[in-house]
């Protein structure tokens, strides 16, 4: 995946960006992007362990850029407003 193709969104503030941990919450990010999902869901999806999941949305949740409701994660937007408030 070239940097190009990294989701905003998969960019932290409070941790170092590296490109694996980049890829994998830009994959999680484009699911959450179509539906709510559980972290299962998204795992199975990206084919990454549970844990590996569950671990960068947590951080992903630190951020504001997901929530949790009942036990499926959704993007929240805010990531997407921080972001209009840089460009105007």
């Amino acid at each position: 995946m070239s940097e190009a193709n990294y989701e905003a969104l998969a960019f932290l503030r409070t941790i170092k960006n590296v490109k694996k941990g980049l890829i994998t919450r830009s994959r999680i990010i484009r699911i959450l992007k179509t539906r709510s999902s559980t972290t299962k869901e998204i795992a199975n999806e990206v084919n990454l362990s549970y844990s590996t999941v569950r671990r960068h949305l947590k951080l992903m949740e630190k951020e504001g850029i997901v929530i949790r409701i009942y036990r499926k994660w959704k993007l929240t937007g805010k990531g997407q407003q921080d972001l209009l408030k840089y460009l105007t």
